[in-house]
C-alpha cells in the first residue's frame, strides 16, 4: 500500500481512524505505516464491550493471547506521537449499561480520570493539545473523587504563559 499511495495521504487515512487502536496495530505492519503512525495529530481510542469482557477472562480461559491493557494502549500511541493535537478516550455506548453490582470488582482499568494515569502521558502532548476528551466508564469512576482537572488545568496553564 505504501508504495502505491502518497505518505500524506496515508497519514491523512491513518488520522481519521475512529479507533486508534488500528494505530497500534499499523505500527507493526511495516516500517513505513510505524514512521507514518508517529506523525498523527488525533488519537481517539474507544474501549469496546467485547475488549472489557475479554479483559476479564482468566488467561486459562481464552486461547487468544492476552489483552493489552486499554491505559497502556493510550500511553504509548502518546509517547510514540510527535504532534497530537487532539485525545479522546473512552468507553463504548454498550458499557453504560453496565452497574456497579454487575462488574463486581474494584478494578480502575477505565477509570480515565485517575490523576495517576493522566500524569503519564499528558505531559508528552500538553504543549500542542488543542483538544482533550475523557469519558470515565461510570461504574468504576462513580464513587472515586478524581483531582483530573486541576492537574489538566496545572499542566495546560504552563504552555500558555
Amino acid at each position: 500500500m505504501e508504495e502505491h499511495l502518497p505518505q500524506p495521504l496515508i497519514l491523512e487515512i491513518l488520522s481519521r481512524l475512529t479507533d486508534s487502536a488500528d494505530l497500534a496495530r499499523c505500527r507493526v505492519v511495516s516500517k513505513t505505516l510505524n514512521s507514518l503512525c508517529k506523525e498523527v495529530r488525533s488519537i481517539n481510542l474507544v474501549c469496546t464491550l467485547s475488549r472489557y469482557v475479554q479483559s476479564r477472562l482468566p488467561q486459562q480461559v481464552t486461547a487468544a493471547p492476552q489483552v493489552t491493557p486499554f491505559k497502556s494502549i493510550l500511553e504509548n500511541l502518546v509517547r510514540n506521537s510527535r504532534h497530537l493535537e487532539s485525545v479522546s478516550i473512552g468507553v463504548d455506548k454498550s458499557l453504560v449499561g453496565i452497574s456497579y453490582d454487575d462488574a463486581e470488582d474494584e478494578s480502575d482499568d477505565l477509570y480515565l480520570t485517575d490523576v495517576e494515569f493522566v500524569k503519564n502521558w499528558l505531559p508528552w502532548v500538553c504543549e500542542e493539545l488543542k483538544f482533550l476528551s475523557i469519558s470515565d466508564c461510570w461504574f468504576q469512576s462513580c464513587w472515586r473523587k478524581s483531582e483530573v482537572l486541576a492537574f489538566i488545568s496545572s499542566c495546560l496553564e504552563l504552555f500558555l504563559m
